[in-house]
């Protein structure tokens, strides 16, 4: 690593920090606010990546080698491009994107879900803390923690790849872990909000925005360490308003007619219309215990 230029504060203030006005603070258990961005490189703890844009897959990794796991040599994982500690060792390893990864509801989820399995490759050859949320780091400019640089040069996703990269990760949201979580989440509440549209489309956008944070909570409940309020917001609200913005009647049916063909060619059977009423009861009875259930 002698041989390479290293990461600087200035370069990690000006390149890696993404968000214009990120969340920061002190201290996590007193909540989390909006800063400018040259208040929140004051603070210990800052957003590194906007709710829509990942610029860098960090992992926590709480034991008193972080600095060693990290940097080690051999080693499975690319060299990081920071590690942020603490006193007692423990700290933030971070590796920056040369492209950002988009996560919000009009990117593609595929390298989304590769950012997820990246994430868990990285994390298992650290030992990093599953239960991580991803959103605030240790700011490695800050005078509280020791920070070491390593390259200079972002990574691309694929050259994240380790030995420890699954090939799939699990879908079901109580095994879902780190980064997994805002994929399972989104995903889930995504396939979930579509149809309800049709039955919330007469009503305002502020209920049908509540609707599906409703849902979105749900989901995080079912994690094994829940997500930070603000990103179950975000999701909630990056959802709900782009389907509010952007679907109509006729699309909608338009969808619906696709995906009807999609599955008679799949499953090739037809659909008679006393199998299509039979689905539409089925339908109906769901939402409503759903909806019922989100209320309680």
């Amino acid at each position: 690593m002698a041989s390479q230029t290293l990461m600087s504060d200035g370069q990690w203030a000006l390149d890696v920090l993404l968000p214009h006005r990120p969340y920061a603070t002190n201290d996590p258990k007193r909540g989390q606010y909006r800063h400018s961005r040259d208040d929140a490189l004051l603070m210990r703890y800052v957003e590194h990546s906007p709710h829509a844009l990942l610029g860098a897959i960090v992992v926590d990794c709480d034991h008193p080698d972080a600095a060693l796991r990290a940097f080690e040599r051999p080693s499975d994982h690319p060299t990081p491009n920071w590690v942020a500690q603490s006193p007692s060792g423990r700290g933030h390893i971070g590796w920056w994107l040369n492209a950002p990864v988009c996560r919000t509801d009009s990117a593609r989820l595929q390298p989304l879900r590769f950012a997820q399995r990246v994430e868990a490759g990285l994390r298992s050859s650290v030992a990093g803390d599953p239960s991580y949320a991803g959103q605030l780091t240790k700011n490695p400019i800050h005078p509280d923690w020791e920070t070491i640089y390593g390259p200079a040069a972002p990574y691309e996703l694929k050259e994240l790849i380790t030995p420890h990269t699954p090939r799939q990760m699990p879908r079901k949201p109580e095994r879902a872990a780190g980064l997994g979580r805002n994929v399972t989440m989104f995903d889930t509440a995504r396939k979930w909000a579509y149809p309800q549209w049709w039955r919330h489309r007469d009503g305002t956008q502020h209920e049908w925005e509540h609707l599906v944070l409703q849902y979105c909570h749900h989901v995080n409940t079912q994690f094994g360490s829940e997500l930070p309020f603000t990103e179950v917001k975000a999701t909630a609200q990056s959802i709900s308003r782009w389907i509010w913005r952007n679907f109509t009647e006729e699309n909608y049916r338009a969808r619906q007619a696709e995906l009807g063909r999609r599955g008679g060619k799949v499953s090739g059977t037809i659909m008679t219309p006393k199998k299509i009423e039979a689905n539409r009861k089925r339908a109906t009875r769901y939402d409503r215990a759903a909806v019922h259930a989100l209320a309680l």
